[in-house]
């Protein structure tokens, strides 16, 4: 018996087996003929006779109903319904709403002390309908009911419910199971696999260009209408623009940004090899690598504010920043002289790692015979272009190193330097700038304000080497838990150091080249060098080492290393004094920034000027044209040629 009836048969009435009927047929319809029970011929299959509910005894009424709350509160739901969950990914909300349906369990286990199951369940539905359970308790019946957010329900607990709850309890054995079985069922949500239409909106949303979750999907939506035209059904289950949304959610952050960045900003966001220098010894690798400072120091040439640039190269094992130099811009001269400084202080290491830019990997320092590391047996290994994690432990000194030491200058404008202050600063810099040029020698407020506060090339290397003193000696490294000379005096093995004397080193970083001997000559850098020995190596191919600060003469060299001779430059047609390596790098540099700022002064005339085109006449020019039709006027002819226009002139004359 599930529900309450209008309408029993006396078979039914039999089969309840009440206290105050009999337990057979027979004698139930005995008993309605007794009492005039109101009945009527039974709908369906079998046919009969069934008598109301209403026109029943009311002791019989009663005990039906009591029957029929029996059955309910004892009957388990279907184990579809009850199915339980797996315990490793129960959520914290999930393990809350379980531990209160045990404790509610347990408070009717005590009151069954008293009462039968089914009343101790009534009891404890209705008390807690009521709202007079002990506050503790009714806290319980809100979060077990889990009907919201917060755990909190104006829905009450109902006896069907609660009954099964402790039919669940008494099922399990242990702790586990009972959790297990009380926790309720957690929403499903969609995996990836089942988001049919993410790869039709991902094709739409990775653009380079940057188009955000909301414009992608105007464009998705839009392509999809025209394409599923003919699909009303394919319409209809088209995502929404939050379902698209929680959809992206799912996917990592570099999944969302494959076609919409590149480069390092992509790899930035996947995983990396994060390598373990704490296994090297001192000298075994060098980083090396340029970073443009954030301040403005006086040109060591023309004194005008410039960014200048800061190499550093750094011992991995120890954090010890071995070498450093200053410079223009990042070039093959300003790392082959912090390795030099590195080198001649410290010694040899056996590999140098650096990025693939154009300053590290090059001629001067790579060449097989002629460049500075092989000569001094240094594996050169290099990054991935565009990849700076790689070189990790040597960019964290740029943020750790060059911010520090820039930062103690007011023409600072990096992370954190305050905008407004920014503005003044270079504004006022570039007008003192101009005016000491124009030879002013009345300053305006804001010129004098200016004054100091651009620092000189000096002031900037002082700086430079005062910083690299504290990382060295005073600077506790967070991964070394020391500091880095500490470290390093730790890993260092005089024995392993390889030195080099000064006349070696001198040598060793002398740039070299091979240039071809041609009768005692030889050609470098628009410089002819001299030397009688050259004849002997007479069109053959030889090593030239020169000094970049130098040029009066150069080394010359067998490919085999062995020593030649020294050439003199003499007779050089193309300039009046021998032009440095240096003073060419210089001017390369300068024509470079000339052609540049050409190409824009063309573009603002290209601008200014537009040039209007004329269409050109078939067989003669447009002028000739109008020639003829002033012949045939009479008219004066237009002069085309100087000759015409001088004819002209004398004609006036009466000449």
């Amino acid at each position: 018996m599930n529900n309450l009836k209008t309408h029993y048969t006396a078979t039914e009435l039999a089969n309840l087996s009440l206290a105050c009927l009999p337990n057979t047929r027979q004698g139930v319809n005995h008993q309605a003929k007794k009492q005039f029970w109101i009945g009527r011929k039974r709908v369906g299959k079998g046919g009969g006779y069934e008598y109301e509910l209403a026109s029943l005894p009311r002791d019989v009424q009663d005990e039906i109903k009591q029957k029929l709350a029996v059955s309910v509160m004892t009957k388990p739901k279907s184990e579809v319904v009850t199915k339980p969950v797996n315990i490793d990914e129960l959520t914290d909300k999930q393990r809350a709403i379980a531990d209160a349906r045990m404790a509610i369990v347990a408070y009717v286990k005590q009151l069954e002390q008293l009462h039968v199951r089914y009343k101790a369940i009534q009891y404890f539905c209705e008390q807690a309908k009521q709202n007079t359970l002990p506050e503790h308790v009714q806290e319980l019946v809100n979060i077990a009911n889990a009907r919201n957010k917060d755990g909190k329900s104006n829905r009450t607990l109902s006896t069907r419910t609660l009954n099964q709850w402790v039919l669940d309890y008494e099922k399990c054995k242990t702790p586990a199971e009972r959790l297990q079985r009380l926790a309720p069922l957690q929403r499903r949500e969609k995996e990836l696999n089942e988001l049919v239409w993410l790869p039709h909106f991902l094709a739409v949303y990775r653009n380079t260009n940057g188009v955000n979750i909301a414009e992608a999907y105007t464009q998705y939506i839009s392509q999809a209408a025209e394409h599923y035209a003919d699909q009303p059904y394919m319409l209809e289950i088209l995502p929404s623009l939050s379902a698209v949304r929680r959809g992206l959610k799912k996917l990592n952050p570099y999944m969302r940004a494959i076609g919409r960045k590149t480069g390092a900003e992509l790899r930035a966001l996947n995983t990396y090899v994060k390598r373990d220098w704490s296994v090297l010894r001192a000298n075994d690798v060098w980083v090396g690598d340029g970073h443009s400072m954030k301040m403005k120091v006086a040109h060591l040439e023309h004194g005008r504010p410039f960014i200048p640039e800061l190499t550093l190269v750094m011992d991995t094992a120890s954090r010890f920043i071995v070498g450093w130099s200053v410079s223009l811009a990042e070039n093959c001269l300003a790392v082959a002289d912090a390795i030099r400084y590195g080198v001649e202080k410290h010694g040899i290491p056996a590999i140098y790692y650096s990025d693939n830019g154009g300053g590290e990997k090059n001629w001067m320092l790579d060449a097989d015979i002629t460049g500075i590391l092989p000569r001094l047996g240094i594996n050169h290994q290099t990054g991935i272009p565009g990849n700076p994690q790689a070189r990790g432990i040597i960019e964290r000194v740029n943020q750790t190193l060059a911010l520090r030491i820039a930062r103690q200058f007011a023409t600072y404008h990096g992370t954190g330097a305050d905008r407004e202050t920014v503005r003044k600063t270079s504004t006022a810099v570039i007008s003192l700038d101009k005016a000491l040029r124009d030879g002013r020698t009345e300053l305006t407020d804001k010129q004098q304000w200016a004054k100091g506060k651009l620092p000189t090339w000096q002031q900037f290397i002082d700086a430079v080497q005062i910083g690299v003193d504290w990382y060295n000696n005073e600077h506790i490294h967070r991964e070394i838990g020391m500091t880095p000379a500490r470290k390093r005096q730790q890993l260092l093995n005089d024995d392993d150091i390889i030195r080099v004397t000064p006349i070696e080193a001198r040598d060793m970083f002398r740039p070299q080249v091979l240039r071809v001997a041609q009768r005692g000559w030889v050609s470098l850098f628009n410089n002819d060098y001299f030397s009688q020995r050259l004849l002997d190596v007479d069109g053959e191919k030889v090593v030239v080492a020169f000094d970049i600060h130098d040029a009066n003469s150069v080394i010359i060299r067998k490919q085999d290393g062995t020593y030649l001779c020294e050439a003199i430059w003499n007779g050089n047609k193309r300039a009046a004094f021998a032009e440095t390596f240096v003073d060419k790098a210089r001017k390369e540099r300068h024509q470079r920034r000339m052609k540049l700022k050409q190409e824009q002064v063309d573009e603002i005339r290209a601008e200014a000027n537009p040039v209007i085109t004329i269409e050109h006449q078939p067989s003669t020019d447009l002028l000739h044209g109008l020639n003829q039709v002033i012949k045939q006027k009479n008219e004066e002819r237009v002069a085309i040629l100087p000759s015409e226009l001088e004819y002209q002139r004398k004609k006036a004359m009466g000449a």
